[in-house]
């Protein structure tokens, strides 16, 4: 299954591949993230550890933030957007605090960007960084079959190509569901927009690493966001692999929210009384 997008000139496609360019106010919520994030080491009640290398690559490290005391404590892992090109974990705490106190624990992940690795080695990293905490979760009181993975964007997609296999046989059930956050699922497009001057993708890599050709590796929890106030092509993506996804998956589930851009969707993600925060409790409780 594509997402249609042939019909649109490349001027056209480049501003639809720039959710920036629509949003209320960018800048203002990835520097608010970033602020929130700092603030993680100096909060009551919270164990954090910074800079755990899962490779030797500068990027190659996550932050942990846990509750102050628990074992067996659900996780969230989030990996950021930015295109596979910017972005870093220093802004991927944003929700830390409100899962510490639902009594969950959250992983921000960094790797190494765009053109300093391919996106295939974007990928793997992550598989290896899933693995490594994986194994060495009770060092920080999380339950290695309590995870959940999130991503937002680029993020979402690399966390699509996880449940799809691409990463690893192994991952796609090893964890215990998965938050998909406006991403890219489809790489088609993307590969045809500004964004592929510095991925420089082939047509071998679109085909291997978009997981809207595949179908899920194991029959996990989904959760797609998506916000109503965001450019069409990233709307058609969420649509078109909630559909495809449909058929295999159990549980899958999609919110749109109205008013909401590319990137203030993000505060929708949270623990409570939320249908978000719901449906990601369930993620741990069922599997």
């Amino acid at each position: 299954m594509r997402v249609p997008y042939t019909r649109l000139s490349r001027d056209e496609l480049d501003r639809q591949l720039s959710p920036s360019l629509s949003a209320k106010d960018a800048i203002g919520v990835l520097t608010r993230h970033e602020e929130t994030t700092a603030d993680l080491g100096t909060a009551e009640g919270l164990r954090c550890w910074r800079d755990v290398a899962y490779g030797d690559g500068a990027r190659q490290a996550y932050d942990v933030t846990a509750p102050g005391a628990g074992t067996g404590t659900p996780c969230l892992v989030f990996v950021h957007g930015g295109f596979w090109q910017e972005g870093s974990k220093a802004g991927s705490g944003f929700a830390a605090r409100a899962f510490a106190a639902a009594g969950w624990a959250h992983v921000g992940m960094g790797y190494t960007l765009a053109p300093e690795a391919t996106l295939a080695e974007i990928l793997q990293e992550l598989g290896t960084a899933l693995r490594h905490l994986r194994a060495h979760a009770g060092l920080y009181g999380i339950d290695p079959d309590r995870i959940v993975l999130a991503g937002h964007s680029a993020g979402a997609h690399l966390a699509a190509c996880v449940l799809a296999g691409l990463a690893g046989e192994d991952l796609p059930a090893a964890l215990a569901g998965y938050v998909l956050i406006s991403g890219v699922y489809d790489l088609a497009p993307v590969a045809a927009s500004y964004v592929n001057d510095a991925m420089r993708m082939t047509p071998a890599d679109v085909e291997a690493l978009s997981p809207l050709l595949y179908l899920p590796a194991a029959d996990r929890p989904v959760h797609l966001m998506i916000g109503a106030d965001e450019p069409e092509a990233f709307r058609r993506q969420s649509d078109a692999l909630a559909a495809l996804w449909g058929r295999d998956l159990t549980r899958i589930s999609m919110e749109r929210f109205p008013g909401r851009d590319h990137f203030d969707i993000l505060d929708e993600l949270a623990p409570g009384g939320s249908m978000t925060g719901q449906r990601i409790a369930r993620m741990v409780t069922l599997t």
